[in-house]
């Protein structure tokens, strides 16, 4: 059984640094200098290993919170080189650590130690939650490591019940294998196609850290399976409905064992909806505003946001309903509301403003084709919100590479495919142009 353990080592005052034991099988210990240190030696817990709560120690809290970092990082660490059956030792446990904590200086990269598939895999998340990466130039958010994290648990999961995963097994055959092995689990198509992508990436990091010299990944036959999946927005009539509901009658009701609807989260989930669909602003943004966002300038009041996925700014003019919602609680946004919350409020929202057109909704899992229909308001989120201001600015003629400043998508393309508009409606909007009259 592995066990790790910290102790001190006393400096020559009463400092001392904290030393990392790990005993992780016999004749296999690591003593490693977690580079941390306590400013007295009396105030360390021997019991927790951890920095007593007491104010002399100021950096208390930052050095107690890296510990257990670093003890996840090593647990996880030894977890999967035992389930892969690959032998760990003290060069691995050292340079692994090295990585983890910055030490490695960009130029010896190339001499780190070799990493399989799925111990890279796993680095790769916990490194870039803390370190920029290349292709952004900033950490991975909380969001895109969940999602990197629910690939490597799929991938591990074959990896257990299938077939062992190395570099040079990340070929046609294995992908084939991957597709069957998914559907046969019952994932959606898009999920599958998400865990192939996110696949290729960290094969292309490994490749280019020197781990290995497989590049099947990159033929044109080892693609991201994919299919477009119906997504919901609000027309401004529906939204219009939605500002006109009054709750001051509604009954509460219970959800389950940790949420009751009521009237004043109704309210809360429809302005935080509101604000959203007429703004573009996504829930991590709208869910998170503050008075000091609201700015004004010339008579005009704007939203003015450094949004949390990519850390852009964004000075968005404040429209009528909003400027109500603003006015109506003194100038203040709504409260933030647990994202799940405004979820459930909304489907009730969406109900009662009888937004209940059947919508047909198509989805691939397990290798078949789904087909269900639901009541439009069954589909309504937190993300309907930033569609519908999409897809209603993109109608009312607001040019495109306005709406996109906003919406922060990188290319016409991508913010097409993204908007809800059929050929008719923009046929419609393009008839509009002078060049038509």
């Amino acid at each position: 059984m592995a066990k790790l353990t910290y102790i001190l080592r006393q400096g020559k005052t009463k400092s001392a640094t904290i030393q990392l034991f790990f005993n992780y099988g016999t004749e296999k210990r690591l003593r490693y200098s977690t580079g941390l240190k306590i400013l007295d030696s009396k105030n360390w817990d021997e019991e927790k290993m951890r920095i007593k709560n007491v104010a002399a120690e100021v950096h208390k809290n930052k050095v107690n919170n890296r510990l257990t970092e670093i003890q996840g990082f090593v647990e996880t660490l030894y977890t999967d080189y035992i389930t892969n059956g690959t032998n760990l030792n003290n060069d691995i446990l050292k340079s692994e650590l090295d990585i983890f904590l910055n030490r490695v200086k960009p130029t010896e990269q190339e001499t780190i130690y070799h990493l399989e598939l799925l111990p890279f895999f796993n680095w790769f998340i916990e490194h870039y939650q803390k370190t920029p990466l290349v292709s952004t130039g900033q950490p991975m958010k909380k969001g895109t490591a969940k999602t990197y994290r629910n690939s490597y648990t799929i991938l591990k999961k074959y990896n257990d019940t299938v077939s062992k995963l190395t570099y040079g097994s990340i070929d046609i055959e294995f992908y084939d294998n991957f597709l069957k092995f998914t559907n046969d689990n019952n994932y959606s198509l898009n999920y599958i196609g998400t865990t192939i992508k996110i696949l290729k990436t960290i094969m292309n990091a490994s490749f280019e850290k020197g781990f290995h010299s497989n590049l099947d990944f990159k033929k044109r036959y080892f693609k991201k399976p994919s299919e477009e999946v119906y997504n919901i927005y609000l027309s401004t009539y529906e939204l219009q409905k939605i500002h006109e509901l009054d709750f001051s009658n509604f009954t509460p009701k219970k959800i389950n064992d940790d949420f009751v609807i009521t009237s004043d989260k109704l309210e809360v989930a429809r302005d935080l909806f509101l604000i959203a669909a007429n703004t573009g602003l996504r829930v991590s943004d709208f869910n998170n505003l503050k008075s000091k966002n609201i700015i004004s300038d010339k008579n005009q009041r704007y939203i003015s946001i450094i949004t949390q996925k990519n850390s852009k700014r964004l000075t968005i003019p404040i429209n009528s309903i909003v400027k109500t919602i603003l006015d109506t609680r003194n100038g203040n946004p709504p409260s933030k509301m647990p994202e799940q919350h405004i979820n459930y409020c909304l489907k009730e929202i969406g109900e009662l403003a009888e937004i209940n057109d059947p919508i047909k909704k198509s989805i691939t899992r397990g290798g078949k084709k789904e087909v269900k229909t639901y009541n439009k308001y069954e589909l309504i989120t937190n993300h309907t919100g930033r569609r519908s201001f999409c897809t209603n600015a993109y109608k009312s003629g607001m040019p495109t590479i306005d709406i996109m400043a906003i919406s922060g998508h990188s290319t016409e393309k991508v913010f097409y495919n993204y908007i809800k508009v059929d050929d008719l409606e923009r046929a419609e909007k393009i008839s509009k142009h002078k060049f038509f009259n």
